[in-house]
């Protein structure tokens, strides 16, 4: 009887496993993805009073070495402020940590709760306007990149348009994401 139960047991764990589908999608396939939407100039909301740009430049995404469930974001962009009759162009570099989170609507993995590591200015001098902005340059850049997908399924390759709506699971891995499905 023992016998016939773990046969039982055995082969459902089989079953299940067999049906189980993963996709792996490594940094280098998340950075060709990025880079492909990289200069050219993005729209900030800062209010009213301020309309602001971001050319990303650089960007480049490494997983789960920093911190084993998130990502790390490094890169680039060359700000540009209107306030009134008056433009600023800023230069900075930045490292952010974030969660990646896979959305089944879209079918897209996005990165969220973007921590700012560091950042410096790629010029000399700070302006005393830059001193003011910055933090909320900061947070548009980062509300900004968790808005668009680091990462879309391909509905022309078949186990991608299979996970596109059944992932069950997202695990980060050092240089990679794995989207567990079922069939």
């Amino acid at each position: 009887m023992k016998i016939i139960l773990f046969l039982i047991a055995f082969g459902a764990s089989c079953l299940a496993q067999a049906q189980a589908q993963t996709l792996t999608i490594t940094e280098q396939q998340l950075n060709s993805q990025l880079n492909r939407h990289l200069d050219r100039e993005f729209p900030m909301t800062l209010g009213d009073w301020l309309s602001a740009g971001i050319r990303l430049r650089d960007i480049g995404v490494e997983l789960g070495r920093t911190e084993a469930d998130k990502a790390r974001v490094s890169g680039r962009g060359v700000i540009s402020l209107r306030q009134g009759q008056t433009d600023y162009h800023w230069d900075i570099s930045g490292d952010f940590i974030a969660r990646p989170r896979y959305d089944s609507e879209q079918g897209a993995l996005y990165l969220e709760e973007f921590e700012l590591l560091n950042y410096r200015l790629n010029e000399d001098g700070v302006s005393p306007q830059m001193s003011f902005m910055l933090p909320m340059l900061l947070q548009g850049v980062a509300g900004y990149l968790s808005q668009y997908p680091v990462y879309t399924l391909d509905p022309q390759d078949p186990l991608q348009q299979q996970l596109r709506e059944s992932v069950l699971s997202l695990e980060v891995q050092p240089g990679r994401i794995l989207l567990h499905g079922l069939d």
